[in-house]
């Protein structure tokens, strides 16, 4: 699926503009932005030994982490699982200009055809996006469509997340998201791989479900830990 195959075939031209603008300045507010931000990896190894070996994975990136996180992997072909909302196509539009793709599909709309792109693509060793508590969260409760995707791809898990030693946190909003303030220094920390095997009973599946959700909270908290001590 790809950018054009998600558009509508009649827009109004307010609707035209408004899908061109926004994206076009979210895109250069990033990119402005960014360039007064001092990013720091941590565990980036994990993923470049992945990329060497010429192997595909999910990045599970909680809901609180959407806002950078295409500026963050800009230029990398990262297939990017976005709701088929209408607003995600905002959304879509700023992944595609960041360099990336949309696979549009959400647990509540389109999953499974989602998924069946996701394993296509995953097949052709292209990585992959995931916000595994997104669209509607409950925030930092993992869905199953992560966990599906790895086990039948065949690809491993790698849990994303960042903070900023100086960072705005919406308190309001169900994913408490993350801001971080201009001219801060921003940890980006990546976990260990986690892998799915392919066969999995229902007992299994809850398991790896438990694991999957325990090792994001692990990476998020070790980053959170990592921005305390700097």
């Amino acid at each position: 699926m790809t950018n054009k195959d998600v558009l509508p075939q009649k827009l109004k031209l307010k609707d035209k503009i408004r899908l061109w603008f926004i994206p076009f300045f979210i895109v250069t507010l990033q990119r402005i932005y960014g360039l007064t931000l001092r990013r720091i990896d941590v565990g980036k190894e994990e993923v470049d030994k992945l990329r060497e070996n010429n192997q595909s994975w999910i990045y599970a990136i909680w809901h609180t982490n959407v806002l950078l996180s295409p500026y963050l992997h800009r230029g990398q072909n990262i297939n990017v699982m976005i709701s088929a909302s209408k607003d995600g196509e905002i959304i879509n539009r700023v992944v595609y200009r960041f360099g990336n793709k949309a696979i549009r599909g959400s647990s509540s709309k389109g999953g499974m055809k989602a998924l069946r792109t996701l394993f296509d693509e995953l097949g052709k060793g292209h990585p992959a996006a995931i916000t595994p508590d997104g669209p509607r969260g409950p925030a930092f409760k993992l869905q199953n469509g992560v966990v599906i995707a790895a086990s039948r791809g065949r690809v491993p898990i790698i849990p994303f997340h960042y903070e900023a030693k100086r960072q705005w946190i919406a308190e309001k909003s169900w994913d408490r998201h993350r801001i971080p303030k201009p001219f801060t220094t921003l940890v980006v920390h990546y976990g260990k791989p986690i892998y799915i095997p392919e066969k999995l009973d229902a007992e299994s599946f809850k398991q790896y479900m438990a694991l999957v959700e325990n090792k994001l909270l692990e990476n998020m908290k070790a980053c959170q830990a990592y921005v305390n001590n700097i």
